[in-house]
């Protein structure tokens, strides 16, 4: 499952800033050995982030996804459960678009592709989701 750094480096073609296990799940996504999975939460944070003005498209965010969509890349829609769960996380992290991210890794059980330091901290010292990077 992808947090919203792994995939804006590979949309981005940054694929030198993807660690090792990133690395080898974005060859066998391409290879079409693997799929990977997009969390509702991650679209919304795309969409915001150029709202703000700190990601720009090329053209528009619907051409964006249109150019990585492939059957391999599955979107995962929020469920109220996924709300729920990230409420009850017990995490100090006051980011909101994290702690759906890693509810919806939870629900899934699927290891969260991130390099973000709050989420692979918090799984270390709490065992909650398995980080890949």
């Amino acid at each position: 499952m992808l947090d919203t750094n792994a995939l804006l480096f590979y949309a981005g073609d940054q694929l030198q800033k993807l660690g090792p296990k990133a690395k080898r799940a974005f060859t066998a996504f391409e290879q079409g050995r693997g799929y990977l999975v997009v969390p509702a939460p991650v679209v919304l944070e795309t969409w915001l982030l150029a709202q703000g003005g700190r990601l720009r498209f090329p053209t528009t965010l619907d051409a964006w996804w249109a150019d990585i969509a492939r059957p391999e890349l599955v979107h995962e829609p929020m469920s109220e459960a996924d709300v729920r769960e990230a409420a009850r996380l017990d995490w100090e992290h006051r980011n909101h678009f994290d702690r759906l991210i890693v509810a919806t890794s939870r629900r899934l059980g699927l290891p969260l592709l991130t390099r973000d330091s709050a989420i692979t901290d918090w799984a270390q010292n709490t065992g909650g989701i398995e980080v890949a990077w």
